[in-house]
């Protein structure tokens, strides 16, 4: 069985990217199109591997409101629309206090463009957003599973475990546990709080796996 230099094998390494696509596809802007994606057997799937693999307290099926309005009109209130702000806005910005609002989006667009993750244009969000941020996990996961087919990949993965390891603490290891207390002590018990506690526990497990030592 191949191992990656922290211990996890590729199958293993695939099913990360396949979580972190899962989790982008998860929070994706609300409209009748993602409400019936949402209810599909592949994404019911997918949440109940997720849950199971992070031995997580949250419900064993996708929580996703039988009715469209009611699911877009929650998200919105919840995630992406308020006075002065939604109840737990998706974007680092909002949470992390620790650096100026460009200084975040800089670090979040040189980690982008350092690994090739272009910003695509007229999306209408920024690059501290949740999405383009778990859309980057994504990408370094693929970027590692190709190259451990080329046996000169030795740097890249150097790099990329580096790069992984820095951008989960900095960046969503950081903020996203916080949104999710603060989601947990307003809406605690609903499907957008199970959600976020969901991606929350991914995230502190993967920090946990980027901090394993690396393979001799």
């Amino acid at each position: 069985m191949i191992q990656t230099a922290n211990g996890r094998t590729l199958e293993e390494l695939r099913e990360s990217a396949a979580m972190w696509q899962f989790f982008r596809d998860l929070f994706d802007f609300p409209s009748l199109k993602q409400w019936i994606r949402l209810q599909d057997e592949r994404s019911r799937a997918a949440w109940e591997i997720v849950r199971r693999n992070l031995k997580a307290g949250v419900p064993p099926e996708i929580p996703v409101p039988t009715d469209v309005q009611a699911y877009e009109e929650t998200y919105l209130a919840t995630f992406e629309v308020g006075i002065p702000h939604p109840v737990c806005p998706l974007i680092e910005s909002h949470w992390n206090k620790r650096f100026p609002v460009p200084a975040i989006l800089h670090e979040n667009i040189l980690f982008y463009k350092q690994f090739g993750l272009e910003l695509r244009p007229g999306a209408g969000e920024m690059a501290d957003h949740l999405r383009y941020q778990l859309e980057f996990l994504h990408h370094l996961d693929c970027l590692e599973i190709r190259a451990w087919r080329d046996e000169s990949g030795g740097e890249t993965i150097r790099q990329i475990h580096q790069a992984r390891r820095d951008f989960l603490e900095r960046h969503p290891g950081y903020w996203i546990p916080a949104a999710a207390r603060v989601l947990k002590e307003k809406r605690d018990n609903t499907w957008p709080s199970h959600w976020i506690s969901l991606l929350a526990l991914a995230l502190e497990r993967a920090m946990e796996d980027s901090s394993l030592p690396a393979l001799s």
